[in-house]
């Protein structure tokens, strides 16, 4: 509701008060500015709260994604997600009860993962949260669902390194067009996104150096082991364009790959493309390297993400100390 009143400087001050939201005011010298403000940015907020109350999830989630995830490489599994969560949980936000939500929960958990689903359960709270701060939605009218709701445990994480010879059995089974995007998962803990948006400019062999532009933590640079000069060399002699992509695959397919060729050289189900992520940062911990050095390889930007990646064990740490 907005208020105007007339300040001791003889100026007029406007405030504008909502609910669930930060007010907003300005001052005028004419109480005729004043009103004519108040009401067209009233008006203004109003129309705004009747387009959010006929918000469905899925637009919501739409809207997030646009707004929020904009240029990362996210946008696209949050998308997927979004409308994966939307088909079974069509309605507007407000008619979405916490019986329809915890019905979704236990559907999910028959065909799912608990980590799956928990992610799931957590992405439709973030996308109520985000409306009541960004969209002003009124929290009494449009609560989270998930309010009350058990969200299932996650997984155990996998800690799993993947050996040499795993290694070389993966390879074996898999097509020819993968095994170098795969080797190198293994040479130099990128992530497979990473890996398949690399052009001829983005590789500097001279330097030892993979340039990741827009990756999940940001730009950064990579650095190369012998063999992973190797793989790249003959990735750039298949190309003709300084701007080509060295691996022109889909993230997906290269997930789809890995994973028959675990079934057909029967290996463990935890070998798969990201431990490779977790084997090479654990390798590079086994050096003796800091934790420093250790994120220049990983990219992370947190200490606590590097421990969860590192996987040393007691062995690794007396060999150390020698």
């Amino acid at each position: 509701m907005a208020t105007v009143r007339q300040l001791p400087s003889g100026r007029f001050n406007v405030q504008i008060r909502r609910k669930n939201a930060k007010p907003i005011s300005r001052t005028f010298d004419a109480w005729e500015d004043a009103q004519h403000w108040a009401n067209t940015h009233e008006g203004v907020a109003k129309q705004t709260t009747r387009e959010s109350e006929s918000l469905t999830l899925l637009e919501l989630g739409q809207r997030y994604c646009d707004t929020v995830l904009k240029g990362r490489p996210s946008r696209d599994i949050a998308l997927n997600r979004v409308e994966r969560i939307a088909r079974h949980l069509p309605k507007r936000l407000a008619d979405i009860s916490r019986q329809e939500v915890n019905a979704y929960r236990q559907m999910r958990l028959s065909t799912v993962s608990p980590t799956t689903c928990r992610d799931e359960l957590v992405f439709i709270h973030r996308l109520y949260r985000w409306a009541h701060r960004e969209m002003l939605l009124d929290k009494g009218t449009h609560p989270s669902p998930c309010e009350d709701v058990y969200i299932p445990s996650p997984n155990k994480p996998r800690s799993k390194v993947i050996e040499r010879d795993e290694l070389d059995r993966l390879l074996a089974a898999l097509p020819l067009t993968m095994r170098p995007i795969v080797e190198l998962a293994y040479e130099t803990a990128m992530r497979r996104s990473e890996i398949v948006k690399l052009t001829a400019r983005h590789v500097h062999l001279s330097d030892r150096v993979a340039s990741i532009v827009e990756g999940k933590t940001g730009d950064r640079d990579v650095p190369l082991t012998q063999r992973a000069v190797e793989l790249l060399r003959e990735a750039l002699e298949r190309v003709e364009r300084p701007d080509a992509r060295l691996f022109p695959v889909a993230p997906h397919s290269v997930t789809t790959a890995v994973r028959r060729a675990r079934q057909k050289a029967g290996l463990s189900p935890d070998v798969r493309i990201h431990q490779l992520r977790h084997t090479r940062i654990t390798n590079v911990a086994k050096k003796g390297l800091n934790q420093a050095q250790i994120m220049m390889v990983s990219g992370h930007r947190d200490v606590r993400s590097v421990q969860r990646y590192t996987h040393l064990n007691v062995k690794d740490v007396v060999e150390l100390l020698d």
